[in-house]
Order: structure tokens, then sequence, then C-alpha cells
């Protein structure tokens, strides 16, 4: 089964990190405000986080229908076009900055919880906790252990909350190590996304009306508890418990709209999800690329007309790197079928 509503989120999340993304690197090449990529908070930095309860909805519908050699097809899903990235980094750092590879980057390359280290993509902690993901659930994917999965997710859950009030792990959550990956907070996305699978098939169908009701509600609840939020990284459970439960909300809500609002056109534009992972992966290289070279090498003024031509060039490139994830993904997705 293909829930293009899925997809749609995923564009939809996209956007919202290209979009504060863009915000972060005018602020870091010298216009901290004045263009339309100022009008939201850079509280809304987190944007990232909601793509966990996407991955935690995906991975446990993988697991019902029991997808054969879960975690060799899940690790070649990340693996190739992530080396990929990692080259076109290198070889751009190298043209632009002249900056040699970083000592520690096979460290960070291997995408494990190894602590401290140069992300050559700049956004790649993320991957670190979907491998970490992956290698914690991959046992459920056998027969034997499948009917365990629900209850293995309350119990990590439970896990969590003990770490964080009881043990006070409450350190930040980006540079990891395998302690800290496990029974970090962030982990809640996965587990309700995970839930919102299983519920979303028992429950029966409702009016379109709840489904957009539910979606204004946690939207707007997330913008107020956020807007005036100081910049940081969020690691509060008292902000990743509430958020976590409303992206869950919207995902079963927007799930639960996909046979309503079923059209041809709108199954076309999800297809374009497909290519969320290649826009995340490299978006970040070419936004610090083009900032760079148009401040410092053509010295133009940062304005909403800049902001648009690098929105442009992350447009043309990614989806040119998007075609090359495509192709690498349905190779290996055919010679492991």
């Amino acid at each position: 089964m293909r829930y293009y509503s899925i997809q749609f989120l995923r564009l939809v999340f996209m956007a919202m990190v290209l979009y504060l993304h863009m915000r972060a690197y005018l602020i870091i090449y010298g216009q901290p405000d004045g263009t339309v990529f100022h009008f939201i908070p850079s509280a809304f930095l987190a944007a990232a986080l909601p793509f966990f309860s996407i991955s935690g909805f995906i991975m446990a519908f993988l697991i019902d229908i029991g997808y054969r050699r879960f975690l060799p097809r899940r690790l070649l899903r990340i693996y190739p076009t992530y080396f990929c990235g990692v080259a076109i980094a290198l070889v751009v750092s190298y043209l632009v900055w002249h900056k040699p590879p970083p000592a520690n980057l096979f460290a960070a390359a291997s995408l494990l919880p190894l602590g401290p280290v140069d992300l050559p993509l700049h956004v790649e902690w993320t991957l670190i906790y979907e491998i970490a993901y992956y290698i914690v659930i991959a046992p459920f994917t056998l027969s034997k252990l499948r009917r365990y999965f629900v209850p293995f997710l309350f119990a990590w859950a439970a896990a969590i909350f003990f770490a964080y009030y009881v043990l006070g792990m409450q350190d930040a959550y980006i540079f990891t190590t395998w302690r800290t990956v496990l029974l970090s907070g962030f982990n809640l996305y996965f587990i309700t996304g995970a839930l919102v699978y299983y519920l979303q098939k028992k429950m029966p169908d409702w009016h379109w009306s709840l489904s957009v009701a539910i979606i204004c509600a946690c939207s707007a609840y997330c913008v107020l508890s956020s807007w005036d939020r100081p910049t940081g990284l969020i690691k509060d459970m008292r902000e990743i418990l509430p958020w976590s439960l409303c992206t869950a909300a919207s995902l079963y809500a927007v799930v639960k709209l996909e046979d309503k609002w079923r059209h041809p056109l709108v199954e076309a534009v999800s297809n374009f999800g497909d290519y969320a992972y290649a826009y995340y992966l490299i978006h970040a290289v070419i936004l610090s690329a083009f900032f760079s070279m148009a401040v410092y090498s053509f010295g133009w003024p940062l304005n909403n007309v800049t902001a648009f031509a690098g929105l442009s060039a992350v447009a043309v490139f990614g989806y040119l790197f998007g075609r090359l994830d495509m192709t690498l993904h349905n190779f290996f997705k055919k010679r492991l079928r």
C-alpha cells in the first residue's frame, strides 16, 4: 500500500525545513531581518523532528507487512545516497572554501552515535537517530517477535521517561552516544508515529471535518507554544512530548483524509515526496555555498531576490541529486527484492 498522504506530509515538512534553514543562512551571512524568510521565529528550527514521526509510521507499516531483509534494505536506502552527498560536500568545500576533509570524516560518515564530530552535510544528526531506530526495531521483523512490537514501543517510551525524570538524562541530543541516542526524548516522535499506524488501522473512518479540526488545533498549539520561545536546542520534555503528540495526531488526521481527498493531481504532487530525502541531505551544502559566493565573491545584497535565487539553486541541484537518489534506490531495491 502506498500512503500518498505520507508523501504529501514529507513535502510539507521539507518545505518547512527549507524555509527555516534559508532564514538561518541569511542570518549567518549578515541579514538578520527584512525578508519573507524572517517572519517565522527561529524556535521553529525543530522542523526536522516531524520526519521522525513519518519514519516511525512507515517502519511500523513495513514490520506489519513482514518486510523481508528489513535492516539491509533500510541501510542501503540511507547510506549510498548519503555517501554521494558527502562526496559532493567535500568537493564543494574544497572549491569554495579550500577546506580539506575533516580529520573525523569517517566517524561522521558512519552515522553512528560516536559523540561530537564535524558533520559534512550539517544535517545528518537526524540520520544517526534513524539508523539507531532501524537497529532497535529490526528484530521485530521476525514473525515470532512481530506481535511484541507495540508493547515494546510502550516499554521504550517508559524507559525514556525514566531516564529523563529519574536518571536526569537531559543533555543535548545532537551529538549523541549509544547511551543518549536510545534514551533521547526525540525517540518519542518515532514511537508515537509507529503507534499511529496501528491506531489508524483499527479505528473506523470519520467525517473529514474532524481531521481538519485536529490538524488546525495541533498546528495552532505548536505555533502559539513556540512563537516566543528562546532560540536554542529543543530538549525539554515539556516541549518534546506535546509537540510529538501533536505531530502524531496530525499524521493520524492526514492519513484518515487520504481516501476522502484522493485525486490524481494530489497523488502526482505527492510523488515528489520521494525526493524529500535527497533535498534534505543536500540543501544545506547548496545554501552555504550559494550564500558564500553571493556575498564574498559577487557582493550581492542579501534580500528577497537573492534568497529566492538561492532557493532556485536548491530546487535545481536538489532535483538532480534526487534523480541520483532514485536511481540508487531502485538499483538496490531490485537486487534485494
